[in-house]
């Protein structure tokens, strides 16, 4: 084989893990068992086949051979979901025709496309859970429907030169963590068969948006936590094998989710009208919640200093260093709209007289081609209305789905909220008080449950899991600035904490002017942004 034969004896050296407890969603750390560091390399354990050389396809059209329908772990609990496809550029095969449809394949490591072997090619795996859906593998069934979407995004790819693995996973449906659970099982299969599969398993970059792409940032900020070896053990993952990331590229991804319903409210509630007086005291309530949660955090800017948040006379806390610095992301991201935009026969002067066309929120230095707004909540009641939903997250058949107990057995979530509504006197009260208590399967609470799904819970020091997996190097995270969908801070606070974490090499943030919920770039086009950002990252 051309492959490295290492690669089959890959060590999971992980230092100081936990094993099952978490922090709560406010940081706080309950009760944790130490897994004591180990520099011993662990045995392979599985019973999975790696894909068979003989079975091999080829599409002539797009120039590459694949295999699709591929189990990636022993005990699957849904087999159409828990199985993945591998596309492989023709460049990288020498291929024998077996006369009937189907191919033998070794791999050929002298041929060379973007640069790129088949011994160290990036692998590329999508995360198409969009709303946290499940995926299905493109198994023969399910490809007779999508055959041409499904091979035209695999050769947007492989005609880069990367190789790409799409795996099916469950999905909202069956809750948290099942999605993350899967695909860190197709991670780990990956590496397992990296003497079989094309490409460099220790170059795996993930991409996602919305709930693919809050899947992608916890896929790669909790590279081998043993939060998940109950989950993935009982599966029947692949054992011995990293199930960590090299990069994560999420476009608007919805991570957090135990602060962002405080979040929403302490950005976006200001747009709200008409409510009652109890959903105004809510609403209030969470948006002091979220600023005590913020000067707890840690938050720091580039320089280090930390980021907090003082009383104003207008508004919630809308004041002190970490309000200034979410203003300046506002005002980059539209001095950069300003700068890259060809306003044909009008100006970018028309343009801001326009946006001051009710009331003047932005001030434009016409020599310097720069712009400032007001205050965030101006700019919010402009371009970033709330949703009608008092609660933005935690609402029936979409997050409180997502931290059920089984299938479509919802449950609500947010400790934030509960204490909120508790501080109002709300009836509601004690109904999420007690969904809070509730255990799965492994005994985890449902608080437990929210932090193995927040990216931060793993990426700052002030929360349980900081310091216990491996977070990939490489970062691009990219959104549409006036989304509703989540506020901004959600992607700001990411983006920080990542800038902080040792052993991050690159974080590529940016926000994007009027560009809504959606795969939002500044310029160009986003596959080939993306592309060029993978390229960047292996060289």
């Amino acid at each position: 084989m051309l492959k490295k034969l290492a690669s089959t004896i890959i060590a999971l050296c992980l230092v100081g893990l936990t094993a099952v407890g978490c922090g709560n969603s406010e940081g706080g750390a309950s009760e944790e068992t130490t897994v004591q560091p180990t520099t011993e390399p662990k045995a392979i354990v599985t019973n999975l086949h790696k894909p068979d050389k003989a079975n091999w396809r080829y599409n002539e059209d797009f120039g590459f051979y694949y295999q699709n329908g591929i189990a990636y772990c022993d005990n699957p609990v849904e087999e159409s979901y828990e199985r993945l496809d591998i596309f492989v550029p023709e460049e990288y095969m020498n291929a024998t025709d077996n006369g009937d449809g189907t191919f033998t394949c070794e791999m050929n490591g002298d041929a060379k496309l973007n640069g790129y072997s088949a011994l160290d090619a990036p692998i590329i795996m999508p995360v198409l859970t969009t709303g946290f859906k499940e995926e299905k593998a493109w198994t023969d069934s399910v490809m007779e429907e999508l055959y041409g979407m499904a091979m035209s995004m695999a050769s947007e790819f492989t005609s880069q030169g990367f190789v790409f693995i799409h795996p099916g996973c469950r999905g909202i449906t069956e809750g948290v963590p099942t999605g993350v659970t899967d695909i860190k099982a197709a991670v780990r299969y990956v590496r397992y068969c990296d003497d079989t599969i094309a490409g460099d398993a220790e170059s795996i970059f993930v991409f996602g948006m919305s709930g693919g792409g809050a899947q992608t940032a916890v896929l790669g900020a909790s590279g081998d936590s043993e939060l998940y070896t109950p989950y993935l053990k009982a599966v029947g993952a692949v054992e011995g094998v990293s199930d960590s990331v090299k990069g994560a590229m999420c476009w608007c991804p919805v991570t957090d989710l135990g602060t962002a319903n405080a979040e929403y409210e302490w950005m976006m509630g200001c747009t709200r009208t008409g409510r009652s007086t109890e959903e105004q005291a809510l609403s209030d309530s969470l948006a002091k919640a979220y600023a005590d949660y913020v000067n707890k955090a840690g938050f720091r800017d580039e320089n280090g200093n930390v980021l907090t948040l003082t009383e104003s006379q207008e508004g919630i806390y809308q004041a002190g260093s970490y309000y200034d610095y979410i203003k300046g992301v506002i005002e980059n991201s539209l001095n950069n709209f300003l700068s890259d935009t060809d306003f044909g026969s009008g100006t970018a002067e028309d343009y801001i007289n326009s946006m001051n066309a009710d009331r003047k929120w932005i001030s434009y230095d016409k020599s310097t081609n720069t712009a400032t707004v007001t205050s965030v909540a101006d700019f919010c009641k402009e371009c970033k209305n709330a949703s009608e939903l008092i609660v933005a997250f935690d609402q029936p058949d979409s997050q409180n789905t997502l931290f059920g107990y089984g299938y479509r057995k919802p449950s609500h979530f947010d400790r934030m909220l509960a204490d909120s509504l508790a501080e109002i006197g709300s009836e509601y009260a004690s109904d999420y008080a007690d969904d809070l208590t509730k255990t799965d399967a492994f005994g985890n609470t449902v608080e437990q449950r929210v932090d193995m799904f927040s990216p931060l819970y793993y990426l700052m020091e002030s929360r349980g899991g900081y310091g216990k997996s491996n977070v990939a190097e490489y970062w691009r995270i990219r959104t549409g600035i006036k989304q509703t969908t989540n506020s901004l801070t959600c992607e700001v606070n990411l983006a920080l904490a990542l800038k902080h974490y040792d052993g991050v090499k690159s974080v590529d943030f940016e926000t994007v002017w009027d560009k809504d919920h959606t795969e939002a770039e500044r310029t160009g086009d986003r596959s080939v942004n993306f592309a060029e950002w993978v390229n960047s990252c292996m060289k």
